[in-house]
């Protein structure tokens, strides 16, 4: 019996890709304790949910985001409205990122604007992104529809789980070429460390221009 029953799944893309999302203005603009910040995105995201005991956020979760430098410490145990909006970031993108390449994107945003008292705020920043992002929802949905529909008819005649595995494999295909591009542009945008060849040539350098500095002021007496 073929329990991949591709009819449902094809009436149940639209509502499948309905994200949960925060809007600017449902973010507090008062500052909150951590369990209040728990809470508040809970309730905001349970859609995103893939089972229902699973966690959006908790308070380990806030501690490791710190101590890996992806959140700004805490003023007295109180989060501010920037907190909020990294920690929805980085709640999105740890899901395809590791720590290291959110640390490298947030940074700079960290950085210049984090409680920024003139110029672009995090807020500032946060409203843009989400009406690009409204704004690309639509054509997303259309995409994934039209993903259905070619699985759909290249297996007209077989059975709903060749449908059903095309239409994650191709999607998971999407997924993938979207990962590597994204790691690309934060390589790409991240200054490079230095190797361990050009560490040992900076301090060989250095030693030289030391030698060289000593010299000179045994000549210039």
């Amino acid at each position: 019996m073929d329990s991949f029953q591709f009819d449902e799944i094809k009436k149940h893309i639209h509502e499948w890709t309905k994200l949960d999302y925060i809007t600017p203005e449902d973010i507090p603009s008062i500052e909150l304790y951590m369990d209040q910040i728990t809470t508040f995105m809970d309730n905001k995201l349970s859609g995103t949910k893939r089972h229902e005991d699973d966690k959006i956020l908790t308070k380990t979760m806030i501690n490791n985001y710190s101590k890996n430098d992806l959140l700004p410490p805490s003023d007295k145990k109180k989060y501010s409205r920037d907190h909020i909006i990294l920690l929805i970031y980085i709640y999105y993108m740890k899901n395809f990122l590791s720590i290291s390449d959110i640390n490298n994107l947030l940074s700079p945003m960290t950085d210049n604007h984090f409680q920024a008292d003139k110029g672009i705020t995090m807020s500032d920043i946060y409203k843009d992104i989400f009406e690009l992002e409204q704004k690309h929802k639509a054509s997303l949905q259309e995409s994934i529809t039209d993903i259905c529909d070619i699985a759909d008819n290249e297996f007209a005649e077989d059975s709903d789980y060749l449908k059903t595995f095309a239409m994650v494999a191709m999607l998971s295909y999407d997924i993938y070429a979207k990962k590597q591009l994204i790691e690309r542009l934060i390589d790409f945008s991240t200054p490079k460390e230095p190797s361990k060849a050009d560490i040992k040539e900076a301090k060989e350098l250095a030693k030289k221009k030391e030698k060289l500095a000593k010299e000179q002021a045994k000549h210039n007496k």
